[in-house]
């Protein structure tokens, strides 16, 4: 079994390795369910978002940059198409996409000490949130702009802690 596990982390398809290839698709799989799973349940934006940000911390951490920014264009694209986010977020989508790559990139630049990261990481995206929700601010009502304040830092910093906490956990088992 250890040399099928050794065979698959060292070859390679198409120019990328089938470890990255195998998170990816977990990660992948795991970000879309999450939100749809979730989109009914009490404190939803809590839950989800530090769900979501937990994977999105993991993706840039397992994942070359470019899977992991492919995968931030998901919970939000894939959220509105399933009609989980109220009609008004619409307009907001391309933004909390460019807020979840920020995450993963300012993350991505601290990888080597990952509390700073994610600290960066979860203000960089709460401050790009926040000043373009007032931007836009006059098309949306005070609930909606509320939920792209202090929410966001919240789930970030939650999803960074609980990402964390399972790194450092699976280190201690290996």
């Amino acid at each position: 079994m250890n040399k099928i596990i050794g065979l698959v982390k060292t070859q390679s398809w198409v120019g990328c390795k089938a470890s990255d290839l195998a998170w990816t698709i977990g990660i992948t799989i795991a970000i879309v369910i999450a939100p749809a799973l979730l989109a009914h349940s009490p404190a939803n934006q809590i839950v989800t978002g530090t769900i979501v940000n937990a994977l999105l911390f993991l993706a840039a951490y397992r994942m070359p940059l470019g899977n992991a920014i492919l995968i931030a264009t998901l919970p939000s694209s894939i959220a509105l198409l399933r009609g989980l986010l109220p009609a008004p977020i619409a307009m907001l989508i391309p933004y909390i996409i460019i807020s979840n790559i920020i995450l993963i990139s300012s993350f991505s630049a601290f990888k080597k000490t990952p509390w700073i990261g994610v600290l960066t990481a979860s203000l960089a995206k709460f401050s790009f949130l926040y000043v373009i929700v007032y931007i836009v601010a006059g098309q949306l009502n005070a609930n909606l702009i509320a939920m792209f304040q202090w929410p966001q830092l919240i789930t970030a910093l939650l999803g960074g802690f609980i990402f964390l906490n399972l790194t450092r956990f699976v280190k201690s088992k290996n």
